[in-house]
C-alpha cells in the first residue's frame, strides 16, 4: 500500500491520481467540508485534530479503490456518534441530524452512515460478522472495511500510544486483532491485512511513551478545545445572564 494519507490535500492528490470523476470529487469534498463543521474544535485523544483521523480512514479506503460514497462515509463514519450537531446530544440518530447530513452530502450517504453503525466490528459483534460475511451484499462488505480502516488508522504513527487511555481500543485488538486481519483478507484486501498486522505489532512492541508528552488520562475519546475568543464570549454571556437573573435589586425584594 502507498504512503498513508494524512491530510486533505494528500487525499485529493490520491483521488486525482486515480482519475476520479468530478461527481466523485464533489461528493468527497462535500463530506470533508461537513466533517470540518461537525468536528470543528475537536481533537482525537492523541491530540491531533479529529478531522485528521477521518481523513486517514478515507485515505485508506481511497487507496483500496472504494467507491466515492464509501470514502465519504470514511470521512464521516461515526458522525452520528460523536459529531457536534449543536443539539447537545451524542450517540443518537435523529431526523434533525439526518437532514443536516443529507443536505450536505445527499440522502444516500446519510443512510449509509446510519447503516454503518450495524457493521462495526467489536468483541461482541465479531462472531456474527464473521458468520454472515460471505452473505453480505457489496455495500455492507464495504462498510465493514470502513471499520477495519478505522482500527488501522488509530495505530498509524503509534497513535493509540498517545491516547490518555486507549485501553478501549488496544484491549479489543489484543483479543481479536488476528480476526480483524483475517476479515480484511476475506474481504479481498490483502494489503490492508498486511498493514494492520505490521501496525498492531509495532504498537505491541514499542516501549512506553514518556509521560511528559502524554495527554491527561481522561482523554480517551475525541475532546473539544475551545479557542480563547469562544471562552471569553461564553463568559460574557454567562455574566450577562447572572446579572439579569441574580441582580442586587432582585435579592432586595
Amino acid at each position: 500500500m502507498q504512503p498513508i494519507v494524512r491530510n486533505n490535500l494528500q487525499l485529493y492528490s490520491e483521488l486525482c491520481r486515480q482519475n476520479r470523476s468530478d461527481t466523485e470529487l464533489r461528493t468527497i469534498k462535500a463530506a470533508y467540508d461537513l466533517g470540518t463543521q461537525l468536528y470543528s474544535g475537536y481533537c482525537q485523544a492523541d491530540g491531533r485534530p479529529f478531522i485528521s483521523h477521518t481523513i486517514g480512514v478515507a485515505g485508506l479506503l481511497a487507496q483500496m479503490g472504494m467507491p466515492a460514497e464509501i470514502i465519504a462515509v470514511g470521512l464521516l463514519h461515526n458522525v452520528y456518534g460523536n459529531g457536534d450537531f449543536g443539539d447537545g446530544r451524542a450517540h443518537v440518530v435523529t431526523e434533525f441530524r439526518k437532514q443536516i447530513v443529507a443536505a450536505a452530502v445527499g440522502p444516500r450517504i446519510a443512510l449509509l452512515l446510519h447503516r454503518f453503525r450495524s457493521c462495526r466490528v467489536t468483541t461482541k459483534s465479531v462472531d456474527d460478522i464473521e458468520a454472515k460475511l460471505d452473505g453480505l451484499d457489496e455495500t455492507d462488505r464495504h462498510l465493514v472495511l470502513v471499520d477495519l480502516a478505522d482500527y488501522c488508522e488509530k495505530y498509524v504513527d503509534l497513535g493509540v500510544l498517545y491516547f490518555g487511555d486507549s485501553t478501549w481500543i488496544t484491549e479489543e485488538v489484543e483479543v481479536m486483532g488476528a480476526r480483524l486481519i483475517q476479515l480484511a483478507r476475506r474481504l479481498e484486501q490483502p494489503e490492508l491485512a498486511e498493514l494492520m498486522a505490521s501496525l498492531f505489532q509495532a504498537v505491541e512492541q514499542h516501549p512506553a511513551i514518556p509521560a511528559a508528552i502524554l495527554p491527561p488520562i481522561e482523554h480517551r475519546y475525541p475532546y473539544l478545545v475551545l479557542p480563547l475568543s469562544a471562552k471569553m464570549r461564553l463568559r460574557t454571556i454567562a455574566a450577562g445572564w447572572y446579572r439579569r437573573n441574580f441582580s442586587r435589586r432582585r435579592w432586595r425584594r
